[in-house]
């Protein structure tokens, strides 16, 4: 296992994992034994909100649209020329993730290149509607996120489509193994400012970030399997809270 320590302040989404050593290592074994009955359990509270605002977009779309989306900023975009979505419409020009998963070794090192790789393919999901890059890094256990960007591939098939919304991961914790789960687990925090969920009708669902405490941390979990690290569940802000891991 890579026992190197990074620095707190970087974002997985920007390629490093980050340490916290000593904070799991009083109450380690509660959290494996508690959390491997949890792995498939409600996210963090961050992700949670996510998909209430999806849900909610998907039950007040109309089969009969009354908006056209159009191009974000008003215009087409010129090729090569990123652009954000607005009231406009979807964003353009989103640059691709890697085509297919990697193979990375077995390390803080490797799961911090996997991460980098499915941050990016997720945030393209969210602004394009296209998840088939993000479908392979996550397995059937890591149930609410994949039933977040389902909600969201629903939305922009149905003609709408979301502004800002992309997230980043921070670590909060060293890697750790789960030995009776066979599971790797890392103490995460989600990083994300707004999300707005256009409906096909014209209705918007807007949701603010206005929390910066605990509350953002959750547990991620992992599977190792060929050469590939696979995201298998995590453990909500609540739960983590019951076992003491946090405070």
């Amino acid at each position: 296992m890579d026992s190197t320590i990074f620095n707190r302040r970087t974002l997985l989404g920007s390629g490093a994992l980050v340490g916290l050593g000593a904070l799991l290592a009083a109450c380690g074994q509660q959290a494996n034994n508690e959390a491997a009955a949890t792995a498939s359990a409600a996210p963090s509270e961050t992700v949670s909100a996510s998909a209430a605002t999806s849900e909610s977009a998907s039950a007040s779309a109309t089969p009969s649209p009354v908006i056209t989306r159009g191009y974000s900023g008003g215009s087409k975009a010129p090729d090569g020329e990123y652009r954000e979505a607005d009231e406009y419409g979807m964003a353009q020009n989103v640059p691709l993730p890697k085509a297919k998963p990697q193979q990375y070794p077995e390390t803080f090192a490797g799961l911090r290149e996997m991460m980098t790789d499915w941050v990016r393919a997720r945030n393209y999901g969210i602004q394009t509607g296209d998840m088939q890059y993000v479908w392979p890094y996550m397995l059937d256990t890591y149930e609410k996120d994949i039933k977040f960007l389902k909600d969201i591939e629903g939305l922009y098939q149905r003609g709408g489509w979301v502004i800002a919304g992309t997230s980043d991961f921070q670590a909060e914790s060293t890697l750790n193994y789960d030995d009776k789960a066979k599971e790797y687990w890392v103490l995460t925090r989600r990083l994300w400012t707004y999300a707005i969920y256009v409906n096909p009708d014209g209705s918007r669902a807007e949701h603010s970030n206005t929390k910066h405490d605990n509350n953002e941390v959750f547990m991620m979990r992992y599977r190792y399997k060929d050469g590939y690290w696979y995201l298998s569940g995590y453990v909500s802000n609540k739960q983590l809270r019951e076992q003491g891991v946090i405070k």
